[in-house]
């Protein structure tokens, strides 16, 4: 036998229905926040700024070495401008073949202006990163960063290889030599 129900007490049990629901949801959502805030960052950056590193390696060997020379030497500065003495950071990348395999050692020295002379710079702190390259693999052998202050700095550094890449291919065809 179906007793009739009350608009209101219909309505009252909607709304009763309607309001656990959403708590339900707020607690579910709370959770899996903090289950994301509890959960370790796993190797995925590791892995971002080695393939960088190995794009940074592939882009200075494509410059290639100065004459005479059986070792790649390329100097970069980072920065937004493309005037390098605007710049404050300057990179070091030094690629010799071992054996079967290559070292690539990137030097990074911060300047700082020089209160004597305002458009010099001198050299403030030198940090290394070395590198074994074999093939298509890259493994870091020493580096004076931490691995988050290598995510930061390596992806500015190849855009200082790249950018610096351009200028010279646009220079190499103003001057009347292929680019």
């Amino acid at each position: 036998m179906n007793i009739p129900m009350e608009p209101g007490k219909i309505r009252l049990q909607r709304s009763r229905r309607l309001v656990y629901r959403r708590a339900a949801g707020a607690v579910l959502l709370s959770f899996g926040f903090t289950a994301a805030l509890a959960a370790p960052c796993g190797p995925e950056p590791v892995k971002k700024y080695l393939a960088i590193l190995k794009q940074i390696h592939a882009e200075v060997k494509e410059i290639g070495p100065y004459p005479d020379e059986d070792f790649i030497r390329r100097e970069f500065f980072v920065g937004e401008d493309d005037d390098d003495t605007n710049k404050d950071v300057h990179v070091s990348v030094l690629i010799q073949p071992l054996e079967s395999k290559e070292t690539m050692t990137i030097r990074v020295t911060e300047m700082a202006k020089d209160p004597g002379n305002p458009r010099a710079r001198l050299a403030k702190t030198s940090r290394m990163l070395t590198c074994l390259v074999a093939e298509d693999r890259l493994e870091v052998q020493s580096s004076d960063y931490e691995e988050k202050d290598l995510a930061e700095l390596v992806p500015e550094i190849l855009t200082a290889i790249q950018n610096k890449k351009r200028l010279l291919k646009l220079n190499l065809c103003e001057s009347g030599r292929p680019g």
